[in-house]
C-alpha cells in the first residue's frame, strides 16, 4: 500500500514538474513568437508589454529587393506598444495610416480591447508624425483618453475632442496601477519629441527621438541645437540612482523597429545604452565640425547627408551642420544636461543653456577670485559645472533680473545687483541668499584682473554691463541684445543716453566686442552699438517708424543693419 502510493505520488509529481517546464517554455516562447491579426503583427516583449507592428506576413515591413538588387516592396511600417497595468493601459502611437487592407482600424481595435479587456486606456504619442498618428480614427470615436505632449501637440489639438485630451510635459508619470511609464524630452527630430521609460523593467520607448536604425531625422539647425542638448539630458536621467535603471539590460524600441536590422554592430541584442553614448559622441563630433558624412541617397531636400558613430546615426543637412559647428569659435570644454562651456580665452568661458532661449552665463577667472556673470534658466548645478573650470572663489553678479538670468542664483550663497532691478529680482524668484547692490563705476578686483561695472538701462531699467579693459571686451547681458534689443521697461531716450554713454567708454578704452546675454557666436560690436543709437534718433525724431509686432509682448519693432530693437508703443516714445 505504501509503495503504491509512493509509486503514485512520484508520477503525480513528475506530471506536476512536466507541466511547470511546459508552461514556463511556452511564456518564453510567449516573449519572441509572434500573431497577427488582420495587417498588423503582435509581440510579446515583456510582461502585459506589446509590441504592434504595421505589417503581415503578406506585406513584410521593410524593404524587398530581387536578385538584380531592385527594390521590389517597401513598407516603412511603424511601431505601436501597448501596456497593460493592473487598473489601466497605456498605447503609444498609432502606426501609419493603412489604407492597403481594408479590416486595418477593427483590428488594432481587437488587439487592444483583447489584452486590455475592461480597463481606461490612455493613449499618447511620441510624437506628432502621420507615420506615428495614422490610425487615430480607429480611437477617436472611442471611450479613451488622449494624453497629448503639449511642445508637439498644442497647434494640434483640433484634432481630438475636447472633453478626451489633456496636455502633458518632461516628468509626467502614467500611473497603470502596479507599473510607471515616465515620460522624458528629447526634441530634436520634432520640437516636442518624447521617450516613455518603464519603470521596473528597463524599457524605454523613443519614437523616432533617436532612431531606430536608419538614425535619427533631424530637419533644420534649430532641431539639432535642441537635440545635441537633449541626448546628454537623455543620459544623465538613465544614469540618475534615482531611477534605478539597469543599464547593461536597457532595451530600446523605436518607432520603425525593422530598421534595427541595417545595424550590425547590435548583433542579436536590442538597441541600449551603448547606442546612446555611441550617439552623444557622434553629435560632440557633428557640433564640432568633425564627424564624417556620405550622401543619404534619400529623396529629401533637408536630409542630404549620413553621419555615423559606431551604430548611431545622424541624417541632416550638410551645410546646415557645417554652419552649425561654426557658430562658436570657442572651444567646448564642458557640457552636462544643463549647460556647455566653451573657452573664450585661458581664463574665461561662456556658458550656453539647453533651454530655447540659448542664455549665456560667462565665469571669468582672476589670481585670486572669479565672476560669474549671470545664472541662467534651469541650470540646477551651475556651482558644479563652474568647480570645473576654477578652483578660486566665485563671485555671481547678474546684468538684470530677468529669469532667463537669475534662474540659478539657488546654488550661490550670495549674489550681487544693481538695485534697481532688486525689485524685479523679487517677482522671478524666492532666493533666500544674501543679495549685495552693484554701483555705477565700480570695480571688480579680481586679483590682477579689473573688471569695471556700467549702468545701460534700456532692456530693463537696471541693466548692467560688465568690462574688461585688458582684454577688450565686455559682457553686456541683454542692454543691447542679440541682434534682437526687447526693450521692456526703457525708453528711446534712454537707450540714446545708454548707446551715447557706452560706444564712448568703447571708443576710450579700445573695447571691440561685447559678449550678449544670448550668444551664438556673434558679439555686439561698437558699430552695432552705433547703430542702435542711430535707429532710437530716428524713432525719437519722428523720421523712422515703428512695425507692428506681436513678440514678447512687444507691440512695435524697427530693423536695420541686421538688428531688430522691439518696444511698445507709446511708451517708449516717452
Amino acid at each position: 500500500m505504501t509503495t503504491y502510493n509512493l509509486n503514485i505520488m512520484c508520477k503525480h509529481l513528475y506530471l506536476y514538474a512536466c507541466a511547470v517546464i511546459l508552461a514556463l517554455c511556452t511564456a518564453c516562447n510567449g516573449l519572441t513568437k509572434s500573431t497577427e491579426v488582420g495587417p498588423y503583427t503582435i509581440k510579446v516583449i515583456d510582461n502585459n508589454v506589446y509590441h504592434i507592428q504595421d505589417f503581415n506576413s503578406e506585406y513584410p515591413g521593410g524593404e524587398q529587393f530581387d536578385e538584380q538588387g531592385n527594390k521590389t516592396h517597401f513598407n516603412n511600417c511603424s511601431d505601436i506598444y501597448l501596456i497593460v497595468g493592473e487598473e489601466s493601459a497605456l498605447l503609444i502611437d498609432l502606426s501609419n495610416r493603412i489604407t492597403w487592407a481594408d479590416n486595418a482600424e477593427e483590428s488594432l481595435k481587437q488587439i487592444v480591447a483583447e489584452r486590455i479587456e475592461d480597463k481606461p486606456l490612455t493613449i499618447t504619442f511620441t510624437h506628432n508624425h502621420g507615420d506615428h498618428t495614422g490610425m487615430l480614427s480607429a480611437f477617436i470615436n472611442s471611450d479613451v483618453h488622449f494624453a497629448l505632449p503639449e511642445e508637439d501637440f498644442s497647434q494640434m489639438a483640433v484634432r481630438f475632442p475636447k472633453e478626451k485630451y489633456s496636455f502633458y510635459n518632461e516628468s509626467h508619470i502614467f500611473d497603470l496601477g502596479d507599473v510607471k511609464v515616465e515620460a522624458i524630452a528629447v526634441p530634436g527630430h520634432t520640437a516636442g519629441s518624447m521617450v516613455f521609460y518603464l519603470h521596473g523593467r528597463d524599457i524605454l520607448f523613443t519614437g523616432d527621438a533617436i532612431g531606430s536604425g536608419h538614425g535619427v531625422w533631424i530637419f533644420n539647425t534649430d532641431g539639432f541645437s535642441k537635440y545635441v542638448r537633449a541626448v546628454p539630458h537623455l543620459i544623465a536621467w538613465l544614469n540618475n540612482p534615482e531611477h534605478k535603471v539597469n543599464l547593461e539590460k536597457l532595451r530600446i524600441y523605436g518607432g520603425h523597429y525593422w530598421q534595427r536590422d541595417w545595424l550590425p554592430e547590435l548583433g542579436k541584442k536590442e538597441m541600449g545604452m551603448d547606442y546612446l553614448n555611441d550617439m552623444k559622441e557622434l553629435l560632440d563630433q557633428i557640433e564640432n565640425g568633425t564627424a564624417t558624412t556620405t550622401p543619404s541617397g534619400l529623396d529629401h531636400q533637408t536630409l542630404d547627408t549620413y553621419f555615423k558613430n559606431g551604430s548611431a546615426i545622424v541624417v541632416w543637412n550638410a551645410k546646415q551642420a557645417e554652419d552649425f559647428s561654426k557658430i562658436y569659435p570657442e572651444k567646448m570644454v564642458y557640457r552636462d544636461e544643463d549647460v556647455v562651456f566653451r573657452q573664450i580665452d585661458e581664463h574665461t568661458w561662456v556658458g550656453n543653456g539647453h533651454l530655447v532661449y540659448n542664455e549665456s552665463v560667462y565665469l571669468i577667472e582672476g589670481e585670486t577670485q572669479a565672476l560669474l556673470i549671470d545664472a541662467g534658466t534651469v541650470m540646477p548645478n551651475l556651482d558644479k559645472a563652474v568647480a570645473t573650470l576654477t578652483d578660486k572663489p566665485v563671485l555671481v553678479a547678474l546684468t538684470h533680473a530677468h529669469g532667463d538670468h537669475a534662474g540659478a542664483i539657488d546654488c550661490f550663497p550670495e549674489i550681487f545687483i544693481n538695485p534697481v532691478d532688486s525689485n524685479l529680482l523679487k517677482n522671478q524668484t524666492n532666493y533666500k541668499g544674501e543679495v549685495r547692490y552693484l554701483s555705477d563705476g565700480l570695480t571688480i578686483d579680481l586679483g590682477g584682473r579689473q573688471i569695471e561695472v556700467m549702468y545701460t538701462p534700456g532692456h530693463t531699467s537696471g541693466s548692467t554691463t560688465f568690462f574688461d579693459i585688458e582684454r577688450h571686451y565686455g559682457f553686456s547681458g541683454d542692454a543691447f541684445g542679440s541682434t534682437n534689443l526687447l526693450l521692456f521697461e526703457g525708453t528711446f531716450k534712454q537707450l540714446i543716453e545708454t548707446t551715447t554713454r557706452t560706444a564712448e567708454y568703447m571708443q576710450q578704452n579700445g573695447i571691440e566686442k561685447l559678449y550678449p546675454g544670448h550668444y551664438q557666436g556673434n558679439p555686439e560690436t561698437l558699430q552695432r552699438i552705433l547703430d542702435e543709437k542711430k535707429m532710437s534718433e530716428e524713432v525719437l525724431s519722428g523720421k523712422r517708424k515703428g512695425m507692428p509686432n506681436n513678440t514678447s509682448g512687444l507691440n512695435s519693432y524697427i530693423y536695420d543693419y541686421g538688428v531688430y530693437i522691439r518696444y511698445n508703443d507709446p511708451q517708449a516714445l516717452q
